[in-house]
């Protein structure tokens, strides 16, 4: 491959490169971390129409996988084949585990997180097809809190680490 050839992505997607998820953690924390802004940004828009409803709860839903990954490849974590809210979130270390369960701003956080994790789990892959249901309820209060805590999370886990270098 030519010097020119590795600046254009192939137009078959399957053959996209990638980063390897074993020495290009940092990288690829960055990169999560920039596509949960994009999404999250998006559903901030989107919220303000209720039209726009399943698009927004599809985006703030991932927007909180993409932000739990970006943390757990800060901490070296790995989460290869894991997917939803509940199960990235138990791969956090115990103490992030608690600090958002008490911190997040929902109320009566200490009883109701869990029982909203456990029932936002597979908010990505249920909001996003969302056209399939006869009906369907929604939680956007706890998602969108959720990746407001998870945010300041990682941005103080970023911080954290540059002090240290």
């Amino acid at each position: 491959m030519t010097k020119s050839e590795d600046c254009f992505a192939p137009f078959d997607l399957s053959k996209t490169r990638k980063f390897d998820r074993k020495k290009d953690q940092d990288s690829l924390r960055k990169s999560f971390y920039k596509l949960w802004a994009q999404y999250f940004e998006v559903s901030s828009f989107t919220i303000k129409n209720l039209n726009w409803m399943p698009v927004t709860l599809a985006n703030v839903a991932f927007s909180c996988e993409l932000l739990l990954k970006a943390i757990l490849y800060g901490f070296g974590v790995d989460f290869s084949k894991t997917h939803g809210l509940k199960g990235l979130f138990e791969k956090l270390p115990q103490n992030e585990q608690e600090y958002i369960s008490k911190n997040i701003a929902i109320e009566n956080s200490e009883k109701e997180f869990y029982l909203c994790l456990q029932e936002q789990d597979q908010a990505f892959p249920e909001y996003r097809y969302m056209c399939e249901a006869k009906a369907m309820s929604a939680n956007p209060k706890f998602l969108f809190a959720f990746a407001h805590i998870l945010k300041f999370v990682y941005e103080s886990l970023v911080r954290e680490n540059e002090e240290l270098r």
